[in-house]
């Protein structure tokens, strides 16, 4: 099956967002300051600009290959560009301070010659990939080592290993990179959490078929009602920059 972008964004906002302290670590990180010029690159609705733009007086424009993505998007007020980030990025050299991507890279196809136009449209700044290492893929992923154990391979083909984007950072002519683990912890599976699953809120969930889907999906209600009181789970996923 096909990630069908059109049906994630109709609840994309319910079900994914970034909490105050992800924010905070993720300016810490990138060492953000008050008047940048920020790339949200697959902003899909414009949850980590809007969120950005919380605690931080940036000039964020975001990019998105999804019209019905970037409508959400456009709809709080941010700065938005159709495009698909497999090609050339509509932008001039040295057009932004900060180009950061969440989840993003996994769904590109070319990744070398993205990262070749991330360092052409920096100034003297920063990309930052937010994505989740082969190794918190296969221990850590909440859930789905259980329910949807077939998700794990589909994701590991998906995500590059982090070593892979160490050496295309470096051979783009980044330097300086550096990783941060980024932690949720506590995450409780109860039904609020079902019901954030049977709207497929992570995209893999699209590749699997409808039979092992809803397999899983029973199986998962099932252990959640079995138990008196919730199971938590913790999430970790990996900061990685480099610099200009």
């Amino acid at each position: 099956m096909k990630i069908n972008y059109s049906d994630i964004s109709k609840k994309y906002d319910d079900y994914r967002s970034f909490s105050h302290s992800e924010i905070l670590k993720l300016i810490s990180f990138g060492n953000f300051k008050n008047g940048m010029r920020i790339l949200d690159l697959g902003c899909g609705t414009g949850n980590l600009s809007a969120s950005l733009l919380d605690f931080i007086k940036v000039d964020m424009t975001g990019l998105d290959k999804s019209f019905p993505m970037l409508k959400k998007a456009k709809a709080k007020a941010l700065q938005v560009i159709c495009a698909d980030a497999d090609y050339n990025l509509p932008f001039n050299d040295h057009s932004f301070d900060v180009v950061i991507g969440s989840y993003v890279i996994h769904h590109i196809k070319n990744k070398m010659s993205l990262i070749a136009e991330c360092f052409r449209i920096l100034c003297d700044g920063s990309l930052i990939f937010l994505t989740s290492s082969h190794d918190q893929i296969e221990q850590l992923h909440p859930v789905i080592r259980e329910f949807f154990p077939s998700l794990i391979e589909l994701d590991k083909k998906r995500f590059p290993e982090i070593s892979e984007l160490d050496y295309l950072y470096k051979d783009a002519g980044f330097k300086n990179i550096k990783h941060e683990e980024l932690i949720i912890s506590n995450i409780p599976i109860d039904m609020k959490y079902l019901d954030k699953v049977r709207n497929k809120f992570v995209s893999t969930f699209y590749l699997l078929s409808e039979n092992e889907f809803n397999k899983g999906v029973r199986e998962l209600e099932a252990f959640i009602k079995g138990n008196k009181e919730p199971v938590y789970r913790d999430w970790q996923g990996i900061m990685i920059l480099g610099e200009k």
